[in-house]
């Protein structure tokens, strides 16, 4: 009987030692699930405004020295970071499409070449091969101003960016300015509504009116404002004429890529399309960034001489 019974506290024992071998696996399991929670959700993708919001507060920590800037100043060099990531991105996409159409063309050329089947000479598969090595040095660059433009942003905010997921990008573009002329612009910006509070002879607070109060302007940060304003509208209508362009270098870009897998193109109207195109549409990204950029520069410039209470 005593025999059965120790038989069954060590059958016991033994399943107390299991079930707690289960649990603490569990446990350490369930712990790593949770810091790998933790840590996807410290790297999540931030926006243009996360990054604003946290820059102001790693700003505002070093409001007692040197390294402190006016807020206005802080949000300007955070969007115009978080621009030029956005455009460098869309430049690297766009720069590798072109080195697809150039890999494939050099390699169609040179079976063409080989066989001596075709129309095709060595000039053209060099023009060729020498493009596709001007598109790979343009990813270089893309890819080296990407790199710099997360370092300078993540100085801001005081993080580092370790993967390409860290950004919340969007599409690349422009900023809306509806503004058509410079008074509508100080109008809808440089008007505050303000309240004043009529008291009578007894201290009571008898009624409650609103005064449209415009902020005056002095000659000089009208002048200073008026230049910012005519350098947005300014680009605004450079890139009207860079989009335009842009559609009739894509039209061209299509039409010559399909005659030339089809047989019937040329492959130095091939490549003089790809090289054109490659010009105006990195010319129309840079309009973007560059109207997007003025923008930014006037709100900081609006905003540095009558700041946000």
């Amino acid at each position: 009987m005593r025999k059965i019974f120790l038989r069954s506290v060590s059958i016991a024992s033994t399943h107390t030692h299991f079930i707690i071998a289960l649990v603490v696996v569990f446990l350490l399991q369930t712990g790593v699930c949770f810091l790998w929670a933790v840590e996807t959700k410290s790297r999540a993708t931030m926006s243009l405004q996360n990054f604003i919001d946290l820059a102001l507060d790693y700003n505002l920590k070093n409001k007692a020295n040197s390294k402190y800037l006016p807020p206005e100043k802080i949000t300007f060099l955070v969007k115009k970071y978080f621009y030029q990531i956005e455009t460098q991105m869309e430049q690297l996409v766009t720069a590798k499409e072109v080195r697809g159409h150039f890999q494939k063309a050099v390699e169609k050329t040179k079976e063409i070449f080989d066989s001596g089947e075709g129309d095709v000479s060595q000039s053209d598969l060099t023009k060729l091969k020498l493009g596709l090595s001007n598109t790979l040095n343009n990813i270089i660059d893309f890819k080296h101003g990407l790199q710099i433009g997360k370092l300078n942003l993540g100085k801001l905010i005081n993080q580092e960016f370790r993967g390409d997921d860290d950004i919340m990008l969007r599409a690349l573009t422009p900023i809306d300015f509806p503004y058509t002329n410079f008074d509508a612009f100080l109008k809808a910006k440089k008007i505050n509504s303000q309240s004043k509070k009529i008291t009578d002879k007894l201290g009571i607070v008898s009624t409650e009116i609103h005064i449209e109060q415009s902020i005056k302007l002095t000659k000089e940060n009208r002048l200073l404002l008026y230049k910012a304003f005519l350098d947005v509208t300014t680009l605004k209508d450079k890139l009207l004429l860079s989009k335009m362009n842009r559609k009739i270098t894509r039209a061209l870009l299509i039409s010559e890529v399909a005659n030339y897998d089809f047989g019937i193109g040329d492959s130095q109207e091939l490549f003089e399309a790809l090289m054109i195109y490659t010009r105006i549409f990195s010319s129309y990204l840079d309009s973007i960034y560059a109207l997007n950029v003025a923008i930014a520069e006037l709100e900081e410039a609006t905003d540095s001489f009558y700041p946000k209470h």
